[in-house]
Order: structure tokens, then C-alpha cells, then sequence
């Protein structure tokens, strides 16, 4: 009854699936079954212990026990579905972040006597994705600042300005059109590929940067 289900998840790579172990815990006892599954997850194998309330609390993350204990009880109270998603501190002192989703299960008087439910391993999934976040938060920066170099570039042709002075002229016009640095070189870079930089550049207002509160008027240069 309590087989380890197969969990297939986002960014696994191909052929590696989520850990995942299933579980009942009888209410009036305090015991619990356990799959190989889980008992894997917690860094033990079937026969090292006792699987209790007392030892599932003590493997949750200490500022997530509050959580998990609150999970038990609302579920033997009330019935019902319910999910946590919490860490697990294994017997080998390993960080497992999980999520469990289990069912109250009622007897003949109606009473709830027990909770099962499954526990799946998120860890290496979560790690995977979030390293692809990194990598793809990293090309995006290089991506942006590839743009702001572009349109700095376009903008010290057009105005015969130095790099710094054109920086200057794309921060103050980000900043008098309320429109992002990035966005507004992503603009330029547009405009040049369609022919109409210049038409654009003519159209933008005196302003050499970003006012400053008590500074005096900007200056600008004319376009040679």
C-alpha cells in the first residue's frame, strides 16, 4: 500500500525523477508506515528506526516545525486535503527541501484516526532551476549592458560627446521620460536598425542628466 510513487518534475534531466516516499500515520498510536522511499529521504534505511510524530517533527528544519506540527493537528481536527512545503534535516545532518501532501482518513464512527499522504524531494530540482536562474539573470545583464554600450556608442556619434557625457544624456532622458536605462537603449538599438536614429535623437529635450535637487540648468552641445 505504501509503494514509493515515480515523480517526474521541471528542470530534472532526462531521466531522473523527484524522490519520493509515502507514509500513514496512525493517530492513536503515534506510528507511522513508511515506504523505502522516505525512508531514504531521511537518511535512514528500514529498520534504524521507529517511525513516530515524535521522530518526523524532529527531522523538520527547526523554523519549520512550528509549521508542520500545526499541519498534523489541523488535518486530525478537521480532515480533509491539505500540503506543506517545508525543509527536512536528514539523519546524516543534510538540508532535503520537500513537499508532503496528505488526506486524513476517517473511521467507521466518522473520527479521524489517521493521515497518509506522499512526501516528494524537491532539492535537486529546485537546485537545478535555481542555477539556471543565475545563468539566465547573468546573460541578462550581459545582454542589457551590451544594449546601454550600443546606444551610449550611438549617442556620442550623434551629439560628438565622450562616453561618460553620453551616459549622462541616456540617464536624463530615462529619467524626464520615466522609462527604464535598459529599455530606453533597447529603443535606440531599434531605432538604428530601422533608419530613424536621428530622428529620434533630434527629439529628445536639452537635458545633459538627471536633475538634482538645488542643482542649476543642465547644458548641452549641439550636434555637429
Amino acid at each position: 500500500m505504501y509503494e514509493d510513487r515515480v515523480s517526474y518534475g521541471f528542470p530534472l534531466p532526462e531521466g531522473e525523477v523527484c524522490p519520493t516516499g509515502s507514509f500513514r500515520l496512525s493517530l492513536g498510536t503515534g506510528r507511522s508506515e513508511w515506504s523505502e522511499g522516505l525512508y531514504r529521504i531521511h537518511g535512514y534505511t528500514r529498520r534504524e528506526v521507529v517511525p513516530t510524530t515524535e521522530l518526523v517533527l524532529a527531522h523538520k528544519h527547526p523554523d519549520d516545525r512550528d509549521a508542520a506540527c500545526q499541519f498534523i493537528q489541523t488535518l486530525a481536527r478537521d480532515g480533509g486535503q491539505g500540503s506543506n512545503f517545508h525543509r527536512i534535516i536528514d539523519g546524516k545532518g543534510r538540508e532535503h527541501r520537500v513537499l508532503t501532501v496528505a488526506e486524513a482518513d476517517r473511521d467507521g464512527t466518522g473520527k479521524v484516526a489517521a493521515i497518509h499522504g506522499l512526501t516528494i524531494d524537491l532539492t535537486r530540482a529546485m537546485a537545478i532551476e535555481s542555477g539556471q536562474a543565475a545563468a539566465a539573470a547573468l546573460a541578462n545583464a550581459y545582454a542589457t549592458r551590451g544594449l546601454i554600450e550600443q546606444a551610449k556608442g550611438m549617442i556620442m556619434g550623434y551629439f560628438n560627446v565622450g562616453a561618460a557625457e553620453a551616459f549622462d544624456r541616456l540617464a536624463g532622458h530615462s529619467q524626464h521620460a520615466n522609462i527604464k536605462v535598459s529599455a530606453l537603449a533597447a529603443q535606440l538599438v531599434a531605432a538604428a536598425d530601422q533608419g530613424h536614429l536621428h530622428d529620434v535623437l533630434r527629439g529628445w529635450p536639452p537635458t545633459l542628466a538627471p536633475r538634482q535637487q538645488g542643482s542649476g540648468p543642465a547644458t548641452t552641445r549641439k550636434p555637429q
